[in-house]
């Protein structure tokens, strides 16, 4: 039955957050949550052994080896997949994490996954009932000197056996997320937000204008705040706000300023969009002001309306107001008719 409470994805995060200092990361409690448990075993690069993930310094062109111990806490066989991703930067703000590379920011010389490894047969974890393992992950640095920061994380997901029989067992997958940073000996840089580029997409099945910035340096921002303001040939203002966010090192973010159930129109726009928030690794202030013009073309417009969701049709509002107005017209021919009644 508690599963069954926590539904099909329970993502409990160790590393999320594992840039922005002041805030605390939460383990799940194996008696309230999860059948299993991870915990990292920090090396003696860790540059702090307080930290419950991979805050790491290593030497250009070296091999290091890191672990993990994965322990299951029930009275089941269970198996729990491993895999290493790299952060990103997700739409209207906030660190994700993704195996691929295909997407992250030009600006990302080494994707952590690039350096990291899994040990082989490491990434499917098999657990008897109360069994620990200990993993590893070898992380080759780069051969030349880096500065910043290098994000990733490492990744645990149990699937349940969605035909199981027991109770218990409704096919919940309950995830970790241990954070692995890599900091070069000169991170004392700073974010570098750069605009991109404003063009029409689709957002939440809306209409929107997407800006997107670029943090081109090796450097996470947290606590960042964003106003952005467009205008059009509408006449309209509309906006997205959004506060206490987190941009990854070297990647791009789009920010995303939907016409709700508008219609799009072609035609010239002018972009406002101020972006502050703190440097991750020495706290101080930074922030950006961009004032930029862009065209939608007809083309454009036309395709991101066509693809949008329409505004819902309240059928039962018309359908009372048809009640109501043949009920008026009932009762009038009803008085109608008494006054034309003849008297005996």
């Amino acid at each position: 039955m508690r599963k069954q409470l926590w539904g099909w994805a329970l993502a409990l995060v160790l590393g999320l957050v594992a840039l922005a200092p002041g805030q605390a990361t939460q383990a799940a409690s194996q008696t309230e949550t999860t059948d299993f448990e991870v915990q990292p075993v920090l090396p003696d690069a860790q540059t702090n052994m307080n930290l419950n993930y991979f805050d790491l310094v290593y030497e250009k062109a070296t091999t290091h080896t890191i672990q993990m111990r994965v322990q299951n806490f029930s009275d089941k066989n269970i198996t729990v997949k491993s895999d290493l991703r790299n952060a990103y930067t997700q739409i209207g703000g906030g660190i994700d994490f993704t195996p691929n590379t295909k997407d992250l920011d030009r600006s990302l010389k080494h994707p952590f996954t690039t350096l990291a490894k899994l040990a082989a047969g490491d990434d499917t974890i098999k657990l008897a009932p109360k069994q620990m393992k200990v993993i590893s992950a070898t992380i080759k640095m780069p051969t030349s000197d880096y500065k910043g920061l290098i994000y990733g994380d490492w990744h645990f997901i149990e699937h349940v056996d969605k035909g199981a029989t027991s109770s218990n067992a409704v096919g919940s997958n309950y995830a970790y997320s241990v954070g692995v940073v890599l900091r070069g000996h000169d991170d004392a840089i700073f974010p570098d937000l750069k605009y991109d580029m404003t063009e029409a997409i689709l957002y939440q099945k809306h209409p929107a204008l997407g800006i997107t910035l670029r943090n081109t340096a090796a450097m996470a921002m947290s606590k960042v705040s964003v106003d952005a303001a467009i205008s059009g040939p509408d006449g309209a203002v509309r906006s997205y706000q959004a506060t206490n966010l987190m941009i990854a090192p070297n990647s791009k973010v789009v920010f995303p300023v939907s016409w709700s159930y508008d219609t799009m129109k072609p035609g010239t726009y002018q972009i406002k969009v101020t972006v502050k928030g703190v440097n991750t690794q020495n706290r101080f202030p930074v922030s950006w002001t961009f004032k930029k013009q862009m065209k939608v073309t007809s083309a454009a417009a036309e395709t991101v309306n066509k693809q949008a969701i329409r505004k819902p049709v309240n059928h039962w509002l018309y359908a009372s107001i048809g009640t109501g107005v043949a009920l008026l017209l009932s009762l009038g021919a009803l008085g109608w008719a008494i006054k034309l009644r003849p008297r005996g």
